[in-house]
């Protein structure tokens, strides 16, 4: 199978080109529904709406799924389809070793793909690090998980 936009060869099973980040799938399948836009923290309480925040810590929470939220209370946190990584994401489109959540001596948290076959995204731009605000869209393989800073 070859990338639909920059032809480089590619695994049968590749949702996204290793090479440009390119989704490999069909806009149109149900897998690729549009995730709605969730607003900041801050705008959410001016139009009287309470964001999903934690006392207890950042958090991601997966959209799509009834689940209590993950806590990014650690000062590392691992994401991978690995039984050793913090956070377990159980599909083949998820490296064993996807990604890690880093805390700053700041206190804000960074994330960073470990070269992943398909990469990671940050409100839809394929990212080698940055840098999260709340309300920021992460992708890992199928998994679409929204971040929410812990309340100061």
């Amino acid at each position: 199978m070859s990338c639909r936009r920059c032809g480089e060869l590619l695994n049968a099973n590749a949702n996204f080109c290793w090479s440009c980040g390119a989704p490999q799938h069909d806009a149109t399948s149900p897998e690729t529904l549009a995730v709605p836009v969730v607003d900041s923290y801050e705008n959410l309480q001016l139009h009287g709406h309470s964001a999903p925040l934690s006392p207890h810590g950042d958090q991601l929470v997966v959209v799509g799924r009834v689940q209590d939220p993950y806590l990014l209370t650690g000062d590392i946190t691992s994401v991978g389809r690995h039984d050793d990584s913090d956070i377990v994401l159980d599909d083949v489109s998820v490296s064993r070793h996807h990604a890690v959540f880093t805390r700053t001596a700041s206190g804000r948290i960074t994330l960073r793909d470990l070269n992943s076959l398909n990469g990671t995204y940050v409100n839809g731009a394929r990212v080698e690090e940055t840098t999260l605000h709340s309300a920021d869209e992460v992708q890992i393989g199928k998994f679409k998980l929204i971040f929410w800073r812990a309340l100061s």
